[in-house]
């Protein structure tokens, strides 16, 4: 590699833990993902934007309780090779992110057990404990470019020592930055990759970054 990285960024569903979707994960735990299937349709279909997709899923979970989904967010485990990816960058003096189109309950958690620098998701709404089912939409899947690069310009990093590691297109979607697939679901992330990581350990990324 003939660059220096100084921000990893890293997508969270998928990539640092095993469950594709936090979305569905709590549309599983809640019993509401009937429902939750005909929005994500409508999404896909172009028939609603991410925002609306994001509200109507909120709305789904009004009144849940913050301790309930803290449980299952207990369950949720990381792939292996995390926490040794994340104490190795920081060894390196290597900035990490974790910018999910996901919910910031879980982000803002993992990104505490890990150490990252910077944490950026949706944030669920609550009230007393509880969901109020409204939802601050701070990161779509079709933004994230551009919030990599206001990122990177915030902490004065040119935007080519910047890499992203993620499953998908979307996440790798920055064509001046350092691109890893790992584990992509799709054959775009394939295409835009500058190096794909099948291996179950995700410490394996590191040789592309240290």
């Amino acid at each position: 590699m003939n660059r220096k990285i100084q921000l990893a960024v890293f997508d969270l569903d998928g990539t640092l833990t095993p469950v594709d979707s936090l979305w569905k994960y709590l549309h599983d735990e809640f019993g509401t993902w009937k429902k939750g299937k005909i929005a994500a349709q409508k999404y896909r279909r172009g028939e609603i934007s991410y925002k609306e997709w994001a509200e109507t899923d909120a709305g789904y979970w009004a009144g849940a309780s913050l301790a309930r989904i803290t449980d299952a967010l207990n369950r949720i485990p990381y792939r292996q090779g995390v926490r040794e990816t994340f104490k190795t960058l920081r060894e390196k003096s290597v900035k990490t992110a974790i910018i999910s189109a996901g919910l910031s309950i879980l982000t803002d958690k993992v990104a505490k057990e890990l150490g990252a620098d910077i944490a950026l998701s949706n944030e669920l709404e609550t009230n007393d404990g509880r969901l109020t089912g409204g939802i601050k939409l701070k990161v779509a899947v079709n933004d994230k470019a551009h919030i990599v690069e206001e990122l990177a310009a915030q902490i004065g990093i040119p935007i080519d020592q910047v890499a992203l590691i993620g499953d998908r297109a979307f996440d790798l979607s920055h064509p001046k930055c350092l691109r890893i697939a790992y584990k992509p679901k799709d054959e775009i992330a394939k295409q835009r990759a500058d190096y794909v990581v099948e291996d179950d350990d995700l410490s394996r990324v590191l040789k592309y970054l240290v």
